[in-house]
């Protein structure tokens, strides 16, 4: 999560007229679109091979990784960081309870 954090940190300094939830929510939709064609490439949809060549893991995660940073944005802007974490501990706490995860 630290990572994540720095990411964050540093976007807010690179774009510091970009940071209004509005804006964040919009990048967040538009890296989700780009995860999204991503994933049409890796699964042959339309002619995303003929016109780019082979899908790409690290275009993937890269834009995965764009996505994540944008949603955590969102996270920091409302200073929800403590709920966050509570919340991913709970999840994991229950998928322990219900023996999905060791």
């Amino acid at each position: 999560m630290e990572k994540l954090y720095k990411m964050v940190e540093g976007s807010f300094k690179r774009f510091p007229k970009g940071i209004e939830s509005f804006q964040m929510v919009t990048r967040l939709l538009e890296e989700c679109g780009e995860v999204a064609s991503e994933v049409n490439h890796f699964e042959n949809s339309g002619i995303k091979k003929l016109k780019y060549g082979e899908p790409s893991k690290e275009n993937l995660t890269g834009e995965i990784r764009q996505a994540i940073v944008a949603l955590m944005q969102i996270v920091v802007y409302y200073s929800a960081q403590e709920e966050l974490e509570r919340s991913i501990d709970e999840s994991l706490s229950k998928m322990r309870e219900e023996k999905l995860i060791d």
